[in-house]
């Protein structure tokens, strides 16, 4: 068994406060009792026995990953990479001791972990990526937006209306760490774009398949990046398309969450169906796609649905590899009736990699200014590099 922590191991949304909250002694404490019993009774470890050497294997536990220490918490953070079975390895990476409003993880503990990744053995197809937080997964900008404490909602909330939507800590909007907390917040998205290309690259330089698995947010649901094929009439004649065994850019997030949580009620889940089908361009200049896969046609119930992208009910994920085809197969089962024990379960298949220098319609799949994105800065070291795509309707 392997775990890994988010906020609820510590307190609602920590490390998405302002600074002040998080630097005071009691939100201090919460972080570092909670992070000790995390690597206590989650990861059996105890960093004054153990130890925190950054050399990879040399740590008590081979597969531990010891990163930057946490801006609020006396602890650096702890990824861990395993063996998955034949040809997979699992990568648990800390999304949280090093947290804070503007960035998600430290650019030496990245750096750490790409150097680790990069050592993988030949024989590897298959890196699955655990991130607590969905990387893939439909915007909400315009709630943050008004959440945040110069937007309407807040503003009436401040006022003295609705003060039971008002945190406890500095009445800011209840749901508004959560928004904050997301890869896809106005804050981290550069990271995330940048986060997305780094593992583009390894994907191409390792022939690497890399998937993600996350929850969080209380519904089944399953996003993609692939490689943006083109305006349409170039899709059309079937140029720009590259199937995904042939596509290093092509990565599934499987969210799956959660086993005891009640999914949101029936408008939030209907609203984020609708978002769920919006276009996505930020990374088209970077020739890569975002959309939600319509996994859930068939209903739990009935013979269909009308949410196809989001599964509003109960649900966990079971994940292997088929041998007969080297496929990763992902099988969401979401729970029919409420507390009767059964489930209904939604398959999706993850093709090995197949991708060579070039595809069959001679169209390289190594792009011109691929090579430029390899060497990218992490976002807190050159922020220019993706103002231009950053600064595009998401």
């Amino acid at each position: 068994m392997v775990n890994m922590l988010d906020d609820h191991d510590l307190i609602d949304g920590f490390g998405s406060y302002p600074e002040g909250l998080q630097r005071s002694t009691l939100f201090k404490q919460i972080g570092a009792r909670g992070y000790f019993f995390f690597l206590l009774f989650q990861c059996f470890t105890v960093d004054t026995v153990d130890g925190t050497l950054v050399e990879p294997g040399q740590h008590t536990f081979k597969s531990m990953i010891i990163g930057e220490d946490g801006p609020y918490i006396p602890f650096p953070s702890h990824s861990s990479l395993h063996w998955f079975g034949a040809r997979t390895w699992l990568l648990m990476l800390d999304c949280r001791a090093e947290r804070r409003k503007d960035l998600i993880v430290s650019p030496k503990t990245y750096e750490h972990v790409f150097a680790i990744l990069r050592e993988l053995p030949d024989d590897v197809e298959h890196l699955i990526i655990q991130l607590g937080i969905p990387i893939s997964y439909p915007r909400m900008n315009l709630a943050e937006r008004m959440m945040h404490s110069d937007g309407i909602l807040a503003k009436v909330t401040h006022s003295g209306f609705f003060g039971s939507f008002a945190n406890k800590f500095n009445k800011d909007m209840e749901l508004l760490d959560d928004l904050s907390d997301h890869w896809t917040a106005s804050n981290h998205k550069r990271e995330r774009n940048w986060f997305i290309l780094q593992l583009q690259a390894l994907a191409l330089e390792r022939k690497l398949r890399i998937s993600f698995v996350s929850g969080d947010v209380h519904l089944a649901a399953v996003g993609c990046f692939k490689t943006y094929p083109g305006k349409r009439k170039k899709t059309e004649k079937g140029k720009g398309v590259i199937q995904p065994p042939f596509d290093h850019r092509y990565m599934v997030n499987i969210v799956s969450s959660a086993i005891v949580n009640t999914p949101p009620p029936p408008p939030a889940q209907a609203t984020l169906n609708m978002l769920a089908s919006h276009k996505h361009r930020t990374l088209h200049y970077y020739h890569t796609d975002e959309v939600m896969l319509p996994v859930f046609q068939e209903g739990l119930r009935t013979d269909t649905r009308h949410l196809n992208y989001v599964a509003g009910a109960r649900n966990y994920t079971i994940g292997e590899r088929d041998p007969s085809t080297g496929e990763f197969v992902f099988d969401v089962r979401v729970e029919r009736r409420k507390g009767q024990g059964e489930t209904k379960g939604y398959v999706v298949r993850i093709p090995p990699p197949q991708w060579e220098p070039s595809v069959a319609d001679g169209h390289s799949l190594v792009h011109p200014e691929h090579a430029k994105h390899r060497h990218i800065g992490h976002p807190h070291h050159n922020e220019k590099e993706f103002d231009k795509a950053v600064n595009r309707q998401s």
